[in-house]
């Protein structure tokens, strides 16, 4: 319990040195602390975002956070599930770097079990092996967004997974999110506009395929679907509507950086045109 209780009291700096302590040997460990897309930066920011959804939980969310907490240990359920939940959301991307260091497009869509994989490492490092089915469930789902969108992936059933996906989710649709987006797509050598792309290849896009310009996945960020089973905490479904006017918005200032301000507008239309009818 005391190995509990010092990490969730510890700072950003000193789980940075736990990861370092663990993993000192591996490059995608160093270039996960370093990177600020989708590593130890991105992982932290959710984190935190966690411990604010889990101030605003409803009366029903907050029992059955206590409940699994409870399952885990006794003496302090709640201070268990913050334990999984926080370490969920460090190490929820970090499958995204291969064993060199690298992020390969090809790896992408099976970054949440390799992620759960190092997650695993990192409990029993610590001698905490009973969290991690709570962990591994939160990384393997975090990134469910609908069965059409996400094939493969299922919705998460704890909260404690519900937690972690909701936050990493909100990050999508936050209006800052948008650089982020950019500088990750060229990293993987993604323009930001592809003209030869069309409406119909655009509108079909999931996340599990290899990107063909930002833009669609900044389009997909903006419409993407906000149900229950991406947004499993109340206050989360209730936060990401309040995002998107001010997320278009961003979308197209960058556009206009880019000088494809009027394509990125007409786009936009056609989504709005096209998910109406849905």
């Amino acid at each position: 319990m005391d190995k509990i209780l010092s990490f969730h009291n510890h700072s950003e700096k000193q789980i940075k040195t736990l990861i370092k302590k663990i993993f000192q040997n591996e490059n995608w460990a160093k270039a996960f602390l370093k990177d600020s897309h989708h590593g130890f930066v991105h992982g932290n920011q959710v984190r935190l975002s966690c411990l604010k959804l889990v101030d605003k939980l409803n009366p029903k969310e907050k029992s059955q956070l206590l409940k699994e907490g409870k399952r885990i240990g006794q003496d302090h359920p709640l201070e268990y599930a913050l334990f999984s939940i926080e370490i969920a959301a460090i190490f929820h991307d970090c499958g995204r770097f291969n064993r060199d260091g690298k992020v390969v497009s090809e790896e992408q869509n099976s970054h949440h079990i390799l992620g759960a994989k190092r997650a695993k490492i990192f409990c029993e490092h610590l001698g905490l092996s009973v969290l991690v089915p709570y962990i591994k469930e939160a990384i393997i789902c975090h990134d469910f967004q609908s069965k059409e969108r996400t094939p493969g992936l299922s919705a998460p059933k704890t909260i404690i997974g519900k937690i972690v996906q909701s936050a990493d989710q909100l990050g999508w649709f936050h209006p800052d999110s948008l650089p982020r987006t950019l500088d990750y797509n060229k990293a993987l050598g993604v323009k930001f506009f592809d003209p030869s792309i069309s409406l119909k290849e655009r509108l079909v896009w999931k996340p599990t395929y290899t990107p063909k310009d930002a833009l669609t996945v900044m389009l997909y960020q903006l419409f993407g679907p906000t149900s229950k089973d991406r947004f499993g905490i109340e206050s989360a479904r209730q936060k990401v509507e309040g995002y998107k006017p001010e997320l278009e918005k961003n979308i197209i200032k960058i556009a206009k950086a880019f000088k494809v301000e009027i394509e990125a507008e007409q786009l936009i239309a056609s989504f709005k045109k096209a998910y109406a009818l849905r």
